[in-house]
């Protein structure tokens, strides 16, 4: 399978499709009409289905392609046949971080060349020179995953099997997953009306080496959680010469990212697994260009990831540095700034006003369009709430501005059965795997299997834009991250190994779909 994936890999990363351009419409459509001329296609043995993103304004096409198994798989007790899913996002982020470059970032065969040259340093100078790198604008996340996961599944529908297997490739992983919740709200509808149970969802997205891994390939059980708290910080404006009659919000802003980017107390532990540290996504003010007056306010955004904690822990230590960030602002400054910053979450100040001030607010968030940025909605909504409350003077509010990406992990459903299928593969190739519980980054995986983290009340009550929350999914669902392997992702330097990956990664895909679902 190496040379088909290779081919198809150059093929997808030579079709720009960057978030939020016409070019993820062209890519997934491409798919479509490749599986068209696939002879199972052809002889009505495969179904293809192009679905419209939900809620999408872009309306970006999600492919799905079903290959039904022979009639005699059958789960357990006997109603439902098997099925798995293979898939993977084929958007991708931008390309002006390769400067001088950029015309050869979706052109990875003389990317790769250039590379040699030492323009992305010797590391990845000596990577190129040995022929088994290939880089390039998403040939690690995550084109060549796709590529590898259509080949795995062709190869499946090309000699039939007894499993049903999926194949589909969704837009928008890179923003807002817009894709694989419209596959989830489908296969919800289609799943119970043909009769199917799918025994595991496989995502192909990248992995990375780890510390210490001596060379193992990486395979998750699950998918880590992210939140997105924010602040926003009215101040008081005052003139540039005249600082002692106000309070810069962009002050009180600082502090609490000082207290909040690297802070080990807000990272999250599983066994020998931790989070990333928490960093600085946004921070800005409210000026729109230069006068001599402070900023009456000024907002940031963090990211926050989670594998055991809940949303109301993270939410409750977010909030509990900010209070610390204010008090080390008083302090550095008793003689300007106000003794009285009170520091409260969105739930807090919504059940301070009043049910007309609830209802006011509520017709003001829906005067905000879809096409908007969805975190610049959740700081209008906040500012708004905070203008319509009682309250004068100087404040924070603390408040999630973006949507719940619920941590996943299927550890206890597949262990056993994946650790035995791993080995029986290893046994024919050679191939080392280590197995964790939490894929390190946000995935889609996070969108097809249920998680604590729905029934979380205080990310509701905290999130001023709900009504675009996702649902949570309706039945449990093993999730796997069985990905491409590389380095750079997000980097001019995102590069993938191509022996592995185009090799072993397909062949692996195939197997682990007949081995999963037979028990």
């Amino acid at each position: 399978m190496y040379e088909a994936t290779r081919q198809l890999t150059l093929d997808l990363v030579a079709m720009p499709s960057v978030n939020g351009t016409p070019g993820e419409s062209a890519i997934v459509e491409y798919l479509y009409h490749r599986l068209m001329r696939h002879s199972a296609y052809r002889a009505g043995r495969m179904k293809l289905f192009l679905v419209p993103a939900v809620d999408d304004p872009l309306f970006r096409p999600v492919l799905i392609a079903h290959m039904p198994g022979r009639a005699r798989n059958r789960t357990a007790d006997s109603r439902a046949r098997r099925g798995v899913l293979l898939f993977g996002h084929t958007d991708t982020v931008g390309t002006s971080d390769f400067g001088a470059l950029e015309s050869l970032a979706f052109r990875p065969l003389e990317l790769t060349e250039e590379v040699k040259s030492g323009v992305f340093g010797a590391v990845a100078a000596q990577r190129a020179k040995s022929g088994k790198w290939l880089f390039g604008r998403g040939v690690l996340d995550m084109k060549s995953g796709v590529a590898a996961a259509l080949i795995a599944f062709e190869a499946l529908a090309e000699k039939g099997t007894e499993t049903d297997v999926f194949f589909s490739a969704t837009p928008d992983e890179e923003v807002g997953s817009l894709g694989v919740k419209t596959l989830a709200a489908w296969l919800r509808d289609y799943l119970p009306a043909e009769g199917i149970a799918l025994q595991a969802a496989i995502n192909t997205d990248y992995t990375s080496w780890q510390p210490g891994d001596g060379g193992a390939r990486h395979i998750y059980l699950g998918s880590i959680g992210k939140l997105l708290p924010a602040v926003y910080v009215r101040g008081v404006p005052s003139h540039a010469a005249e600082p002692h009659n106000g309070l810069d919000p962009n002050l009180v802003v600082a502090a609490i990212t000082n207290r909040v980017v690297y802070n080990r107390a807000l990272c999250d532990e599983d066994d020998s697994e931790l989070s990333p540290y928490p960093v600085c996504l946004h921070q800005r003010d409210d000026k729109p260009g230069y006068d001599v007056q402070t900023a009456v306010s000024a907002s940031a955004y963090y990211n926050l990831f989670h594998m055991q904690k809940s949303p109301s822990q993270q939410l409750d230590a977010f909030t509990e540095a900010v209070r610390l960030a204010v008090a080390d602002v008083q302090a550095a400054h008793p003689d300007v700034v106000a003794a009285d910053i009170p520091v409260l979450t969105f739930q807090d100040l919504w059940e301070e006003v009043g049910e007309e001030t609830q209802n006011e607010v509520r017709s003001f968030a829906d005067s905000l369009t879809l096409s908007q940025d969805l975190r610049e909605r959740c700081r209008l909504i906040t500012e708004h709430l905070l203008q319509k409350s009682v309250r004068s003077g100087p404040a924070v509010v603390v408040y999630f501005a973006n949507g719940l990406v619920p941590k996943v992990n299927s550890g206890i459903l597949v262990r056993d059965i994946l650790t035995t299928a791993l080995a029986a593969f290893t046994g024919e190739t050679g191939e080392a795997f280590a197995l964790h519980r939490y894929f390190p980054y946000i995935s889609d995986l996070s969108f097809l299997t249920p998680s604590p983290d729905w029934d979380d009340r205080a990310f509701r009550r905290n999130f001023p834009s709900l009504y675009t929350a996702s649902p949570a999914p309706l039945r449990e669902l093993p999730v796997l991250m069985v990905g491409t392997y590389g380095t750079g992702a997000h980097q001019p330097d995102e590069c993938v190994d191509a022996e592995y990956t185009f090799g072993r990664l397909p062949v692996l895909l195939a197997w682990l779909s007949q081995r999963l679902a037979a028990d």
